[in-house]
């Protein structure tokens, strides 16, 4: 047996460690993985033609149970083994992984081996061979009782076909393992069976657990936590309130009470556990900066403030960092730029989270239209999830100088290394273009990204825009329509059709019905309002116009409602109420070419 150990031994490590073995990867249990469709998965013929090992003899081999058959009596029957596994590598490497799986467990049952029956599990998992994935898991099981990797695998691959009793006793294997930590083999049962589409069945299983453990606070929290993730939020109740009485003091236990409180829609009740559980355990830094995000979550920013502020004098570094970084958010939010400023810089001191201090220090400079001080901290932002918006405002800023070529070779620059960063690229380019009027290079450019990312809705709306205003109405119409058609509900492209309508087409009632779908969707957004006030005008309804007219300057000073609504007013007689609107706008946008060109064609009628 010793010689059959290092035969097989001998085999595996030079299939696994070979180019061939390299070609398939590590294999997890995941039940959302998905096959590779590879054509080569068509033909599941042999790749290579086994050794002429007598037929009789092989027919006698199969017949046997694994563990009559004395593999050492025969080399025809080592060659056979050494055969199936080279089959099962380069038919894996090929692609042909139904191949590679069944000759992979014709040779864990041949060797007995359970470094083989575990290679022939994994790998049957990967290609989604669920029937003999369990048959190799079983046989890996059998051979090594005693590895927890190989009860796990099988009972993922039991809850996966239902049969839920067999992997109870599996569960309870992993359990009663002295040498792992209980609450581990816990959570790992939970995960599983969180992924069981039965949820009812899942928790029978657990609850089978459990009842042998009335008195086991690991098994209660287990129950609670697979509760909690299939939405049983009174049974998760219910438990938990279990383990705590059995251990009154543990955090982790609170913590998840805090959540199924939460997710049940009892914030009060959630927050004052909360704020109970951080009294008592005021020196934990972690529980606090849970408390503080939770608070924040419910909207109490100023009481955040003040809970994140406890933590700056900490000597944990980590979490004064978090710290800092939340109030710099929170004072933001709180219109507190000075503090933000100083929190972001202390962030920068401490070379904590310094990309994203510069990329929000950066923010700050630019609505303070410093652009070059902006340019300077978006510059220091290397890293991150800022890190290509950090580069576009980059570019943007440069263009807002008047360099508009130096801007689009900033941006053709940057990796687009996948189609959503190409996106934010061609938006990006297509507004320095549109905003220094180049409007027929920014259609050119939208329709040209178009051909890489099709019947993106982003694009087709830039495009539609940009359309407009090289009075190319028909692609105006139908770029937006599409988008309709896609996206019933999309607001903004119901609002810009309709608008497009009524302003620039004799289809004026066809364009007040898509408006109107629009204002019905958002009734507070300044924008479709004042398309909602426009579009009345254009039909005669004077006073709903001014209505909603007036509703949207509220909302919003811009100059193109200050248009809108003084042209109203004029109309209806208020000569003087216009004047004042437009007054008002000009001192804010005194070369608004829209507002200067509706003033003079009335005033000078």
């Amino acid at each position: 047996m010793n010689n059959l150990r290092f035969y097989i031994s001998f085999i595996l490590a030079l299939l696994l460690w070979a180019s061939v073995a390299q070609a398939l990867p590590v294999i997890q249990i995941d039940s959302s993985a998905k096959t590779p469709k590879s054509q080569a998965l068509i033909n599941e013929q042999p790749v290579l033609q086994l050794a002429e090992v007598p037929e009789a003899k092989q027919k006698a081999i199969k017949k046997q149970p694994p563990s009559k058959v004395k593999l050492l009596s025969s080399n025809e029957l080592n060659v056979l083994l050494m055969e199936k596994l080279l089959v099962a590598e380069i038919a894996g490497q090929r692609g042909r992984l139904t191949t590679a799986v069944r000759y992979y467990v014709e040779a864990a049952e041949l060797s007995q081996d359970p470094a083989i029956a575990e290679r022939a599990a994994r790998i049957a998992v990967y290609a989604r061979e669920t029937k003999k994935a369990l048959q190799a898991a079983r046989l890996w099981v059998a051979l090594s009782p005693l590895n927890l990797d190989a009860r796990q695998v099988l009972s993922a691959l039991l809850v996966k076909s239902g049969k839920m009793d067999e992997a109870l006793i599996h569960f309870e294997a992993v359990i009663a393992d002295g040498d792992q930590d209980e609450q581990k083999g816990y959570l790992l049962i939970t995960s599983l069976l969180s992924k069981e589409h039965d949820k009812k069945a899942a928790l029978i299983i657990m609850e089978k657990l459990v009842a042998k453990r009335q008195n086991n606070v690991n098994a209660h929290y287990a129950y609670s936590h697979l509760a909690l993730l299939v939405g049983e939020y009174k049974k998760a109740e219910a438990a938990i309130q279990k383990a705590l009485k059995l251990k009154p003091d543990w955090v982790q236990a609170h913590i998840l009470m805090v959540n199924i409180l939460s997710r049940q829609g009892k914030e009060k009740e959630s927050l004052d556990h909360l704020s109970n559980l951080v009294a008592d355990h005021s020196s934990d830094h972690a529980l606090r900066l849970f408390y503080a995000r939770k608070l924040v979550d419910s909207k109490r920013l100023t009481e955040a403030r003040e809970e994140f502020s406890k933590l700056i004098d900490t000597d944990d570094e980590d979490a004064k960092a978090d710290a800092f970084y939340a109030l710099g958010l929170l004072s933001l939010q709180l219109n507190d730029k000075d503090d933000a400023e100083n929190y972001f810089k202390k962030l920068i001191e401490l070379d904590k989270r310094a990309d994203e201090a510069n990329y929000y220090l950066g923010q700050m400079a630019e609505q303070q239209r410093e652009n070059d001080r902006a340019i300077e901290y978006y510059g220091q932002v290397k890293y991150g999830s800022h890190t290509i918006d950090a580069q576009i405002r980059i570019a943007v800023l440069i263009a807002k100088t008047g360099k508009v070529e130096q801007a689009r070779q900033s941006l053709h620059s940057i990796d687009s290394k996948t189609s959503d960063v190409s996106l934010q690229v061609f938006l990006a380019e297509g507004e320095i273009l549109r905003n220094s009027q180049q409007f027929q290079k920014a259609f050119d450019l939208y329709t040209e990204s178009l051909a890489e990312l099709p019947d993106n809705v982003e694009l087709l709306y830039a495009r539609a825009l940009t359309a407009e205003k090289i009075n190319l109405l028909d692609v105006t119409i139908q770029d937006l329509q599409e988008i309709i058609e896609r996206q019933p509900n999309n607001v903004q492209a119901l609002n810009a059709l309709g608008y497009t309508l009524v302003d620039r087409t004799d289809r004026i009632d066809e364009g007040v019905k898509l408006v109107e779908r629009a204002y019905k969707l958002n009734t507070n957004d300044p924008a479709i309002t004042d398309s909602m006030g426009w579009a009345y005008y254009r039909q005669g309804r004077h006073e709903d116009a001014l209505r909603l007219l007036r509703k949207a300057f509220s909302l919003n000073k811009d100059a193109e409602i200050a248009a809108h609504l003084g042209e109203v007013m004029w109309v209806i007689g208020d000569q003087d109420g216009a004047k004042e609107i437009w007054d008002e706008a000009l001192r804010e946008t005194p070369k608004h070419k829209l507002l200067l060109d509706v003033i003079n064609r009335l005033t000078n009628d």
